[in-house]
């Protein structure tokens, strides 16, 4: 599923970057669609993500990128072929000298001329030569010039920028508490924020199994609290977490759980 949502993602970006196309905005469309969606799945079949999570962000992201360079040279193959269609009676001669008898067979044989191999490969090869596009609009397009080695590289960099964001996303979800009863994803509420004292607190009383709630300050702080419970019934009392927020600078405390209390299940 999570191949044919990558190849998909990377059909559909590629058919809108035809059109419109700036550089890194479908890295990070596809990036972005493919760790929604993949999450998605994820809490659809209850699964919890674990070592595979970079294997699988590198596999979709490989996938995603094919899929757009592969369609890309297709569509480009396609449009030069209605170009060629336009200016048949002008290209007479050319038909007649490539033994052509279709735009189509007259693209090819123009690849095949240029780069030693006809159809998509050869539109493939073109767009590697051609250096690196910057921005299209329409039909017209900014190209950068840049040797095979710098366009391949730049194609790495996609695929990794990819492949990071897809399996960070993953990564967070492997953190996600589920149901104890029936392995769903538990239903997270934000409660507020809690002081470091309140935060203390709590920790010491969910080690001795008191099922404190949290009291919330109402001021600014690193950690929120949050009310989890399962999303089909089977908490019969909620359980709790207490994360550190993300803040902006140079503080080097990493967001994440601080403190947690599981949902009580049955009566």
């Amino acid at each position: 599923m999570a191949s044919a949502l990558s190849l998909f993602i990377g059909a559909i970006t590629a058919a809108a970057g035809r059109s419109v196309f700036v550089l890194g905005l479908y890295d990070v469309v596809a990036a972005l669609s493919i760790s929604v969606s993949l999450v998605a799945l994820v809490h659809l079949a209850r699964w919890k993500p674990g070592a595979v999570t970079t294997v699988l962000g590198m596999l979709c992201a490989l996938l995603w990128l094919g899929s757009f360079r592969v369609v890309d040279a297709w569509l480009f193959r396609l449009e030069q072929g209605q170009e060629v269609a336009r200016q048949s009676p002008e290209l007479a001669p050319e038909f007649i000298a490539a033994g052509a008898e279709t735009p189509l067979e007259l693209v090819d044989a123009g690849l095949a001329a240029e780069t030693g191999a006809p159809g998509v490969r050869g539109a493939l090869r073109v767009g590697m030569r051609g250096g690196v596009v910057v921005s299209r609009a329409f039909g017209v397009s900014r190209v950068l010039p840049a040797p095979q080695w710098a366009v391949g590289l730049g194609l790495a960099l996609e695929a990794a920028f990819v492949a990071l964001i897809v399996a960070r996303a993953l990564q967070h979800l492997a953190h996600e508490p589920v149901c104890a009863v029936c392995g769903r994803y538990l239903r997270r509420k934000s409660l507020g924020t809690c002081q470091t004292g309140e935060i203390e607190r709590l920790a010491a009383a969910w080690a001795e199994g008191e099922r404190a709630v949290p009291r919330i300050s109402g001021t600014r702080s690193v950690a929120a609290a949050f009310e989890d419970t399962c999303p089909v019934g089977h908490s019969a009392q909620p359980g709790y977490a207490i994360l550190r927020l993300r803040r902006r600078g140079l503080a080097r405390q990493v967001p994440g759980p601080l403190a947690d209390l599981p949902p009580k299940t049955g009566s």
